[in-house]
């Protein structure tokens, strides 16, 4: 008698994600290498695969791996205030924000919305995380995750310039600088966390060092130096008397020399970072120029007029335009919260981003799409 031929259900041919990752015979390195190409939000996914591909993605090497990738290919962040909300009964405020991200074409990524407590602003920055700065203290997130955290509580709580934040490659560290003027005196302090550490045990680390100057704006940071534009006057901080710099090595503060030139009182003038130098953009007060200082050469002080861009096509009002980046022979340009332009220094014109989708922004800021984590998960309201 003929024996009959069992079935097997479909169900049970076919075969998990799981089990499938764990029958791969691809070595470590070609999974790194294949998964270092990949964005944070699918990386994300696929750690949740097998234990294997966790383990790639949660190591250390990899983490640096794809952070080296993702750097050589920036995205932008373009943050929209939504709404700011008062409660007069009980004095508390909130803000909502909603971040954009978009690539250099002007590609939709993903957008992120949220709320946080207070009047909110923004800190420079380039990197995998951001941070805010609000009435009611210090936030960071990493944007391709979508981690929100608030810092431990500063021991100074009012919001004025001064504050700055940033990564330290050498040290896989992120630095929040916070500088304020107490009784006459400009004190600081430092909060500095790693991949992956509990926030909630990080403190703020106060610095004996006494700033020389009162700060204006926010600061930059630039390899191991944060720098802000510093003002003698504490009730006139219309011009500049120096370049403050804050060594977070040595904890020390210093100034550096000015470039040699003639600086409109009523013009804007602020601190950015192109091609990993300390440039001082200075603008008369109508705005129909820009000249770009570029710090050559830190020890012997030498800077140069590296750019001078005819401004006069732009009507801006009460707004101005920021350089954001340096790539390839042009500098990318935010003009006035509403459009990003390539300037062509050789060619010495201007190119517009036509796919954008988002309408009038508050900040933008480049940043790397990142695995760097919180150790959190704590998000604002939506």
């Amino acid at each position: 008698m003929k024996k009959k031929k069992t079935l097997k259900s479909s169900k049970s041919r076919a075969a998990s994600p799981s089990s499938i990752a764990e029958r791969t015979t691809l070595s470590k390195d070609v999974i790194m290498d294949i998964f270092s190409r990949l964005p944070t939000k699918s990386l994300c996914i696929l750690r949740s695969v097998c234990k294997q591909w966790r383990i790639i993605i949660d190591d250390p090497f990899f983490k640096s791996l794809h952070r080296k990738k993702s750097s050589q290919k920036p995205n932008l962040l373009l943050l929209q205030e939504k709404s700011y909300r008062r409660c007069i009964i009980y004095g508390t405020s909130t803000t909502k924000l909603t971040l954009s991200s978009i690539d250099f074409e002007g590609n939709h990524n993903f957008d992120f919305t949220f709320t946080l407590d207070g009047y909110v602003n923004m800190l420079p920055s380039k990197s995998e995380l951001i941070c805010f700065v609000s009435t009611q203290g210090f936030y960071v997130c990493n944007p391709s995750t979508q981690e929100l955290v608030k810092l431990p509580k500063s021991h100074f709580c009012d919001v004025k310039d001064g504050s700055a934040f940033g990564y330290i490659k050498q040290r896989n560290e992120y630095v929040l600088v916070n500088a304020r003027c107490i009784n006459y005196e400009i004190g600081c302090e430092v909060l500095r966390w790693t991949d992956d550490c509990c926030l909630k045990d990080c403190y703020w680390w106060v610095v004996s060092s006494k700033c020389p100057c009162y700060l204006r704006l926010w600061g930059i940071l630039i390899e191991n130096n944060c720098y802000w534009i510093g003002y003698n006057d504490k009730y006139d901080n219309t011009k500049i008397d120096a370049i403050v710099s804050f060594d977070l090595g040595k904890e020390e503060f210093s100034t550096v020399v000015l470039p040699e030139g003639r600086f409109d009182p009523a013009g804007v003038w602020f601190l950015v970072e192109l091609k990993g130098l300390l440039c001082l953009v200075d603008s008369p007060e109508d705005e129909s120029s820009m000249d770009i200082w570029v710090w050559k050469d830190s020890k012997n002080h030498i800077w140069a007029k590296e750019y001078i861009i005819d401004l006069s096509m732009f009507d801006f009002g009460f707004d101005f335009i920021t350089p954001l980046d340096y790539r390839e022979g042009k500098i990318l340009m935010d003009v006035k919260f509403e459009s990003l332009v390539w300037y062509d220094v050789e060619k010495k014109c201007f190119k517009k981003i036509d796919n954008l989708t988002s309408r009038r922004w508050s900040w933008s800021v480049l940043y790397t799409d990142g695995l760097f984590s919180l150790g959190s998960r704590y998000v604002g309201s939506v």
